[in-house]
C-alpha cells in the first residue's frame, strides 16, 4: 500500500512539473503551504515548539526586561500572531508561490 502511495505521489508530482526543471508546479506549491499552514493552526504543541524557536530572535533585544517580555509574547502567543499574520494581506499560499515564482 505505501509503495502504491509512493508511486502515485511521484507520478502526481511529475505531471504537475512546470516547465522551468524545478519539479514544482504553482498548484503543487499552494498544496503545500495549505498543508503546512493547516498543520501548524491544528496542532498547539507545534505552535509551542515554533515560538520557543521564533523567540530565540528575542535575544537580540538589549533591555533585559523587554528581552523577557517579548520571549513570554512568542512563547505564550505564538497561535494569536500566526493567526494575525495569516489574515494581512500579501500572505495568502497563493502571493507566497508568487513571490517564490511558482504561480
Amino acid at each position: 500500500m505505501k509503495i502504491c502511495f509512493f508511486i502515485y505521489f511521484a507520478l502526481f508530482a511529475y505531471v504537475l512539473a512546470d516547465s522551468g526543471n524545478n519539479g514544482i508546479s504553482c498548484s503543487f506549491c499552494k498544496a503545500g503551504l495549505a498543508s503546512v499552514t493547516a498543520t501548524i493552526q491544528s496542532n498547539p504543541d507545534l505552535q509551542g515548539q515554533l515560538g520557543d524557536t521564533i523567540s530565540v530572535g528575542c535575544d537580540q533585544v538589549p533591555n533585559e526586561l523587554q528581552r523577557k517580555a517579548c520571549r513570554l509574547t512568542l512563547d505564550d502567543n505564538f497561535g494569536l500572531f500566526f493567526q494575525n499574520f495569516l489574515e494581512q494581506p500579501g500572505t495568502s499560499v497563493e502571493d507566497f508561490c508568487k513571490s517564490m515564482g511558482y504561480c
